[in-house]
């Protein structure tokens, strides 16, 4: 290579670090407006990163995912949801192809943490069906169920309930095995966080809110 070609070389390469060190700098300062409570300015910055479509889909996954909460803050359920099914399809697109735990594993270790409840517990949840999936589904994003969620509890809690109330309740506790996959860099934090997420989506089950689920250290 020419000394001329290896100086153009050298300087796109440093024009691109530059550019993907201004983007984060500008997507942590979106972030931070949104924790401050300006939505309306990160919607707009976060907007226009995602329309220049030059980030790599696990990061346009994350500008997309904080536009989506900025959006959902402003009212916008609609433009919300739009952004969040698209945060869905990017981080599937963006999964590393071995997952840090199989399958079979992941599911023992969250069958664990439920044996760590005391018998009187674990009878009354006989009927609550515990479902692992990967993430959201699609039907549930639309419906305003954050993509990226650890884990869910849908149902009525047993402290809402009328003994009045004749029909059974459909009782479901989600747990979300790629989002957890996502948040962790082992497979022991993958194992803490499974069982953390499975306690604290069945104390949900059992009327706790999120306020006690914090003091418990199960948040």
């Amino acid at each position: 290579m020419s000394q001329g070609a290896q100086k153009r070389a050298g300087s796109s390469a440093s024009g691109g670090a530059s550019d993907r060190r201004r983007l984060e700098s500008e997507l942590a300062e979106a972030g931070r407006l949104l924790a401050a409570g300006d939505a309306p300015v990160a919607a707009e910055r976060l907007r226009n990163i995602a329309a220049r479509g030059v980030l790599p889909p696990g990061r346009e996954a994350d500008a997309r995912y904080l536009l989506g909460r900025a959006l959902g803050v402003c009212g916008d359920r609609l433009g919300m949801t739009r952004e969040w099914d698209l945060v869905l399809r990017l981080d599937a697109a963006a999964a590393p192809p071995q997952p840090l735990m199989p399958a079979d594993e992941f599911e023992s270790v969250a069958e664990a943490a439920l044996a760590e409840l005391p018998q009187e517990l674990l009878d009354q949840l006989g009927s609550v069906a515990i479902l692992v999936a990967d993430r959201p589904s699609e039907e549930m994003v639309a419906g305003g169920i954050d993509p990226r969620v650890l884990g869910l509890y849908h149902g009525v809690p047993m402290t809402r309930r009328s003994i009045s109330f004749g029909a059974p309740y459909a009782d479901t506790i989600h747990v979300f095995r790629a989002n957890l996959e996502r948040v962790c860099t082992t497979r022991a934090a993958l194992a803490e966080r499974i069982r953390v997420t499975v306690l604290h989506e069945t104390a949900h089950y059992f009327g706790y809110t999120e306020r006690q689920l914090r003091s418990m250290g199960l948040a």
